[in-house]
């Protein structure tokens, strides 16, 4: 796994829900409460309550601030045990049993899982052949990924210290890794930068990729930069940055319908045996109430599931 390896921490839990919102914690209210070790993961990617705003259509209160809701939801599934832990999923195992989900720092092993991730980024802004090769050469992990690519070219997209720290963690598992920061200005830390420097790794500033290309795996990155627009050789693209997460877990082998909107039935049941689904990442009301009410479900569901 390369010299971060040691860092990666196991968590054991029955359910792992993935997503902080209204959906996944409601779940985690229910499932907690029911008595499972339940494991939340926050992601960065905030629930839109977050933003603060007046409701006036959630039961219960005639008005109440969006981010005073989020509050009490995440005091409640706390208060009956849930684990509220943050970090991005950026890769699944969820046809296995039991299943596994992977942050940069956690391997979390469960024996049923929720996805209640929200809408997730918007596809416009994926890298053309960013969705198409994923899994092909396309990676969101360096702990994960890195290894397949020692003594390769490779390209790291990513402008914030985490970045940096993965881009270190693949020169370290023997990638020829080459950083486009993607802004004009460096975002990083003076130390992690001056390290990145010493390592001999390029910075290929004020340069935006415009086209990931290959035909069954990642071949090249055409790039754009000030002057002109060129092709650059490489075995794959480490994309540091918000996670595509419906796209991923396509490739794990959760059904997408044409709005890449994953499909549940009734009961919140995915098409995957143990993971189920529930809130915006369904498409389903859309509304606050109704994402509560899916979390509640497939709550119910994957306690059930857990006890056979």
């Amino acid at each position: 796994m390369g010299e971060t390896a040691a860092t990666i921490k196991n968590i054991n839990t029955e359910i792992v829900i993935i997503g902080c919102g209204p959906a996944g914690l409601t779940a985690g209210l229910y499932s907690s409460r029911a008595g499972r070790k339940t494991l939340i993961l926050e992601g960065r990617a905030a629930s839109r309550l977050s933003i603060g705003y007046e409701l006036e259509n959630y039961p219960g209160f005639i008005s109440i601030d969006s981010l005073e809701l989020l509050e009490k939801m995440r005091n409640h599934a706390e208060h009956f045990g849930a684990e509220i832990v943050s970090g991005d999923a950026i890769n699944f195992s969820l046809s296995t049993d039991p299943k596994y989900v992977t942050t940069r720092d956690v391997l979390i092993e469960a024996k049923a899982v929720i996805i209640a991730t929200g809408r997730g980024i918007s596809k416009g802004k994926l890298i053309q052949g960013e969705e198409r090769l994923l899994g092909m050469g396309i990676s969101y992990c360096a702990t994960c990924d890195g290894t397949l690519f020692r003594g390769q070219t490779v390209v790291a997209l990513g402008n914030t210290d985490e970045a940096a720290e993965d881009i270190l963690a693949l020169k370290g598992m023997g990638c020829d890794v080459r950083w486009v920061p993607g802004e004009d200005e460096i975002k990083v830390s003076e130390n992690h930068l001056k390290e990145i420097k010493e390592k001999g790794i390029p910075i290929l500033q004020k340069t935006k990729i415009k086209k990931i290309e290959g035909e069954h795996r990642v071949e090249k990155v055409v790039i754009e930069t000030e002057r002109k627009e060129e092709e650059l050789d490489a075995a794959a693209i480490f994309v540091f940055r918000d996670i595509p997460s419906t796209s991923l877990f396509g490739k794990a082998g959760v059904e997408l319908d044409h709005k890449q909107c994953i499909k549940v039935d009734r009961f919140q049941r995915t098409n995957l045996e143990g993971v189920f689904a529930a809130g915006d990442v369904t498409c389903g009301g859309l509304q606050i109430v109704s994402a509560a009410g899916e979390g509640c479900m497939a709550a119910l569901q994957a306690i059930g599931y857990v006890r056979k």
